[in-house]
C-alpha cells in the first residue's frame, strides 16, 4: 500500500492540496498579522506554514529529491501544530464545536505516513530544527504571538508546546529514519 501512496501523480495532488490549504488558512491569522511586526509573521502562521512546507517537501519527493532538513521540519511542524491545535481545543472542551478544524489537523498528522522511513536524520538536522521550534515557542509565549486559545489554559498549553517540541525533536528521527 505504501508504494501506491508514493505514486507521483498522487504526491503532486497532495502537494497542491497542502499548498491550497496553507494559503487559505493564512486568512485565519489576518487579524493577528495586522497587529504584529512583519518580522514575526513567519512565527504566527504555524499550521499554514507547515502545510506549505509539507506541500513543498512532498512535491520534491515526487521529483525524487529528498532534503532531510526540510523533511524533519515538515514532519515535526505538521505533528506539533496538528497535536497543539487538537490539545488547545480539547482542553476547554471545544473540540466538537470545530469539526472542520479538527479534521484538517488530523489530516495534517495522518499524511505524514508518506514520509515514513524516507530519510536518515542526523544530529546536524536535529539541532537546528530543535532551535527553530524552541524559538517559535519562546516567541509564542513570551512575546505573546501565539494563536488565540482560552487564556485560562495558558500555562498548560505553553508547557505542552515546549514539551512536544523537545519530545518530537528526538522521537521523530528515531521513528521516521530508515533502519
Amino acid at each position: 500500500m505504501f508504494e501506491k501512496l508514493m505514486n507521483k501523480k498522487f504526491l503532486i495532488l497532495l502537494a497542491i492540496i497542502n499548498f491550497a490549504a496553507g494559503i487559505y488558512s493564512i486568512s485565519y491569522y489576518f487579524w493577528q498579522l495586522e497587529q504584529t511586526s512583519p518580522l514575526l509573521w513567519i512565527f504566527i502562521i504555524d499550521c499554514p506554514l507547515y502545510s506549505l512546507i509539507f506541500g513543498l517537501n512532498i512535491y520534491l519527493v515526487s521529483k525524487n529529491k529528498k532534503y532531510p532538513l526540510l523533511g524533519l521540519v515538515s514532519i515535526i511542524g505538521s505533528l506539533k501544530y496538528g497535536l497543539w491545535t487538537l490539545f488547545a481545543l480539547l482542553l476547554p472542551g471545544l473540540i466538537f464545536f470545530f469539526p472542520l478544524l479538527v479534521v484538517g489537523h488530523l489530516l495534517l498528522i495522518i499524511e505524514l505516513i508518506l514520509l515514513y522511513k524516507l530519510y536518515i536524520f542526523k544530529i546536524k538536522h536535529i539541532i537546528p530544527v530543535l532551535v527553530w521550534f524552541l524559538l517559535n515557542d519562546f516567541l509564542d509565549y513570551f512575546a505573546m504571538i501565539h494563536p488565540y486559545f482560552e487564556k485560562e489554559f495558558f500555562n498548560e498549553i505553553m508547557i505542552f508546546s515546549f514539551a512536544i517540541t523537545i519530545i518530537l525533536a528526538f522521537l521523530v528521527p528515531l521513528i521516521f529514519s530508515k533502519k
